[in-house]
């Protein structure tokens, strides 16, 4: 149905309009080093803030030093009946934290790899719990010094990948080294867990843009397969992949390249073909290309491309909301040719002193229609997305909060908040759950998300990715627990009976 907008609403987005449109043509904060902390922090962190249906229940540092954290990306895994959250870091290591009681969360254990970035998947192969961590730019002496360089043997400068067994999330173990020479700022899996794409994210000094491709089916020996040309966009920031997110069949991959989007055909992921491509001008520095399917009321399904601008590359704004949510309809035959259901931003519109405001990591939950996403200084924000299945817009549609689809249904913004990602791994039936933020300057963060206003979902609950072996040893020591003190009662009855035997 069209969305209609109170002329209170419609000026607003107009002057959230202005101020996106008036940014700057550089963004620099990806060039190598990754994001810079922008806010201001005390040596304590703050402890309050203000939220919509959200508060915070516990921080974590990474270290005690009263600086920045520098949290970078999160991922979640379950493993032997316990949580954990894998948070990176910028030069810290990645952070293993027990979340199986998410009030208090416990570090277990830190992979000592002090390079920039520390963005993570995890997958499985072969009875391992395996996870990548990104070096983007060159590792530096610090990072050559630490575990992962002194397992790897890795030179100072050295950039690319590195993948870690978490089979033991306590005792995580280097694996083997995937070497980019322009660097990982992201990579992704594909579904299959055969393919690493790797996304370096530099800016226009690459006029040869590139996604490169590892064939992992060995992890401990790790190939290249190709560095798979994608198009370069003159007169632009820059045009290589900066992110790039698989539909869960594997057969697709958004490539989110700065001043555009690219839809590969995945099939055989060794050898990809383009099919799509988005340039819009509206979107400073495309971020992330993220898809999600829909099922209609009459039985109809709906494919949408929702894209991130992480407005001047993350650099310190004088405006919010910053870069928002662009919205594309791809079904069926328009994935060759997208069309624009509109933008969305968070209803902030202000001027900034310098922190920086733009959108960031998002995460989409399909079967619960939700999303959760990071936003810097704004923090972290929670929407219901179920509108998207039958939403319609245009190009110039603009929703500030609420509009194309999408609405905020909850918030928590702290005054030193600079939150790089915002994701959570388990979802209750009224749409309540914990969240867990990585930021830059405040580190681990926990939050309750209390329930969606009106509306169930189905409930989200991750798979726990043990071991076969230990899954069946854990099942065949259960009844043993019982068995052996029966059987020991029984042989010492039986030892006690001829001993009267005998003595008689």
């Amino acid at each position: 149905m069209p969305r209609t907008r109170s002329a209170r609403t419609t000026s607003i987005a107009a002057a959230a309009a202005a101020l996106c449109l008036s940014v700057p043509t550089a963004a620099v904060a990806h060039e190598g080093a990754g994001d810079v902390a922008t806010n201001e922090r005390s040596f304590q962190v703050a402890a309050s803030g203000t939220g919509q249906r959200m508060s915070h229940v516990a921080n974590l540092q990474y270290d005690r030093t009263g600086e920045a954290q520098n949290g970078s990306d999160i991922e979640f895994v379950r493993i032997a009946g316990r949580d954990y959250a894998l948070a990176g870091t910028l030069d810290k290591g990645m952070q293993i934290i027990d979340i199986s009681r998410p009030t208090q969360p416990k570090r277990v254990a830190v992979f000592d790899c002090k390079v920039s970035q520390g963005d993570i998947q995890v997958w499985t192969k072969k009875n391992r719990v395996l996870a990548s961590y990104t070096a983007d730019g060159t590792v530096g002496a610090e990072g050559a010094r630490s575990r992962c360089g002194r397992d790897l043997k890795l030179a100072a400068d050295d950039a690319g990948t590195v993948i870690v067994d978490i089979t033991q999330p306590s005792q995580p173990q280097s694996v083997s080294f995937l070497p980019v020479p322009r660097g990982s700022h992201n990579m992704t899996i594909h579904p299959s867990g055969d393919y690493l794409y790797n996304s370096n994210s530099d800016l226009i000094t690459s006029t040869r843009p590139a996604v490169t491709i590892y064939d992992i089916r060995r992890p401990s020996l790790p190939k290249k397969v190709q560095d798979f040309r994608i198009p370069f966009v003159p007169a632009s920031l820059g045009s290589e992949s900066h992110d790039i997110t698989f539909n869960a069949a594997g057969t697709r991959a958004y490539v989110a390249a700065l001043s555009q989007t690219l839809i590969l055909d995945t099939s055989n992921p060794a050898r990809p073909r383009q099919i799509g491509q988005i340039i819009d001008p509206a979107i400073n520095v495309v971020h992330q290309s993220d898809p999600i399917t829909f099922k209609r009321a009459d039985g109809s399904t709906r494919t949408l491309l929702v894209i991130t601008d992480e407005r001047a590359g993350a650099a310190a704004s004088t405006e919010c909301p910053g870069g928002g949510l662009h919205v594309y309809d791809i079904t069926g035959a328009k994935v060759r040719n997208p069309v624009k259901v509109g933008a969305w931003f968070i209803p902030v519109v202000q001027p900034q002193d310098g922190a920086t405001c733009t959108s960031h990591v998002l995460r989409m939950y399909p079967r619960q229609k939700m999303m959760t996403i990071a936003w810097y200084s704004q923090g972290v924000r929670v929407l219901d997305i179920s509108g998207l299945a039958t939403a319609q817009g245009s190009p110039a549609t603009i929703a500030l909060g609420q509009g194309i689809g999408m609405r905020e249904v909850g918030h928590y913004t702290f005054p030193d908040s600079d939150t790089w990602s915002f994701k959570t791994n388990r979802i209750n039936r009224d749409g309540s759950f914990y969240g867990y933020g990585n930021d830059l300057v405040r580190g681990f963060d926990v939050y309750r998300f209390r329930a969606l206003p009106g509306r169930t979902v189905p409930p989200l609950a991750p798979r726990d990715l043990a071991p076969a072996r230990t899954a069946s040893s854990a099942a065949l020591l259960a009844p043993a627990a019982a068995v052996v003190p029966a059987f020991a009662l029984a042989l010492l009855l039986h030892r006690r009976s001829r001993r009267r035997v005998t003595a008689d």
